[in-house]
This record gives structure tokens, sequence and C-alpha cells, in this order.
């Protein structure tokens, strides 16, 4: 699978764009190739943005992008309204993202499919916030309780409609998973680019002081208060809940890759969630209540997601 090979955040692409002479040029480490490109480029102001798989360029005044695969070798270019100004445009892993609020549309490019998508829908003019994984793009308005997702591996958005605190709620995407948590409204949204859908949770989530993280196809609300946590896996598409006690203060609480871990030392337990199985273990044994090493493995030059 690809989100488990070592292999698959390391970049492979380079791009050199000529905005005077309206040209591009892009290299796919993949297919060992250049491919050159002619297209309307902004002489200047131009954005130009790489990720893993993907180059992006994008030209507001002339309402034109273009972007580049590493994975299938190909340009793709879109002509669509681009707010001239305040337009959010992000790359990162397979993914190419151009919001533009004011006109409520949102475009966005997969590496893996080599094609973009685009999508009308409410975006809040000031406050929404935007972000992207390897395979994912999220789009969430606090005020309008809507937020749009992305995946670079279906091609396709899926947008929600749902409680979303208006402020203080915690979003977050990486790798496959994009997350939104309301505290206050015991409410939790997360969204599988693996499967291309949401998944709602209505649980006890801690209001201040719950921890919130992301792996790669992992999300973790952990209420060390309340003693329960809660995990979503993005390979199964599905969040599993477990009460169990919790150190108040001073648990390890780490997320990354496939794993979600919460380990309490004064009380002697370990809990680990599996987004593989889509299941929780639980372990009571002996650990150092303090200077203990509790870590989750990762991809050496990556980060959590």
């Amino acid at each position: 699978m690809s989100e488990q090979n070592p292999n698959h955040f390391i970049p492979r692409v380079a791009i050199v764009v000529s905005p005077v002479n309206n040209v591009m040029q892009a290299f796919s480490a993949v297919t060992g190739t250049w491919v050159s490109f002619s297209g309307t480029v902004q002489d200047s102001g131009a954005t130009v943005l790489t990720g893993t798989n993907v180059g992006l360029v994008v030209s507001p005044v002339n309402n034109v992008m273009q972007a580049f695969s590493a994975l299938t070798g190909t340009w793709q270019s879109l002509s669509a309204t681009i707010q001239d100004t305040g337009a959010v445009i992000r790359a990162a892993g397979n993914v190419g993202l151009v919001v533009s609020p004011v006109n409520n549309v949102m475009q966005a490019y997969s590496a893996v499919t080599g094609t973009w998508a685009s999508l009308a829908g409410t975006v809040q003019d000031t406050g929404a916030t935007v972000l992207v994984g390897t395979n994912v793009a999220l789009v969430v308005s606090p005020v309008n309780n809507l937020m749009h997702a992305f995946s670079a591996l279906t091609g396709t958005w899926q947008s929600l409609t749902a409680t979303i605190q208006d402020t203080g709620a915690v979003i977050q995407a990486a790798g496959n998973v994009g997350l939104v948590v309301s505290p206050v409204n015991n409410v939790m949204q997360a969204y599988s680019a693996v499967t291309g859908t949401w998944v709602s949770l209505s649980a006890t989530v801690q209001d201040t002081g719950a921890t919130v993280l992301t792996g790669t196809n992992v999300a973790l609300v952990v209420s060390p208060v309340n003693n329960v946590m809660q995990a979503f896996s993005a390979l199964t598409g599905s969040w599993q809940s477990l009460t169990a006690t919790i150190q108040d203060t001073g648990a390890g609480i780490q997320a990354a890759g496939n794993v979600g871990l919460v380990v309490s030392p004064v009380n002697n337990v370990m809990q680990a969630f599996s987004a593989i199985t889509g299941t929780w273990a639980s372990l009571s044994a002996t650990v150092q209540d303090s200077g203990a090493s509790i870590l989750v493995g990762n991809i050496a030059g990556t980060d959590a997601g």
C-alpha cells in the first residue's frame, strides 16, 4: 500500500516556469523525463508551488491554473474563476488546491488521477481554514457550519453540513485524514481520503485540554479528565471510542502513521489504536513514572502525517 511505502513521501517533481515566455517545464523522477507545456502564465504575481508529486502554477489575473503530476508525467490546465487577491493556494503531497472564498469556488488537482475537480460551495469570506495533507485537502467554514474535503485518491470532493464550534474548533489535515473537532459541542467529524467520505461522531470531548492529533491514517482525540479517547481510521473509515484510565496530567499521547498511542506511566497502563484493524488494544504493565521513552515510529524526513 502506498501509505506504508517508505518512498511514498520522497519528492519526485521539479518545475521551471518562465512567465514572460508563457512556458513551463516539469521533470518527473518517476518517468525520468522532462515534459514541456505552453500556457498562459501571469507575468508577475503567479503562484508556483510543488508537493511530493505535484507542480502547481496559478495565475489569478488570467483565471487559469496548470498542474503537473510526476506520477502520470502529464500537465493539466484549467480555466476557472480565481479571486484576484486573497485566493488561498496550496500544494503538498499529491494535492494542488486553489480556493476563492469571495467567489465560493474551489479547485483541486490530484497527482494520482492527473485531473482537476471543481466545487462550487459556500466558503467563509474570512476565517475559513484551508489545509492540505498528502492526499487530502480541507476547507472548513465554522460560521457556516460547512466543511469540504477533497481526496487525491478518488479525485472527488465531499461536503458536509454539521455543527462546528465558531471559535476554538480544532481543525487538522495530514496524510489521508481531515479532522474537525468541536469540544464545546462534543462532536467531531473525520474525512478519509481512502474512502472519500466524512464520518461524524457525537462523544464527550474535554472542553479545554483535550489532545487532538492526526497521522497518516489515524486521528486521535483524548480527554484525560473524562477518561475517554476516540480514534478514527482512514483505512476502515470508522471511529472507535474507548473508556479507560488516563493520567490527568503527564500522559504520553502520540499519533503517527497507522498508530495512536496513550500511555499513563503513573497508572501503569497503555492503550494503542491501529488504523489497519480499526481497533484499540489495552495493556496493563509497569511503566517508569518519569523518564520512560514513549515513541511512535514514522518515516525519516517526514512529520507525523
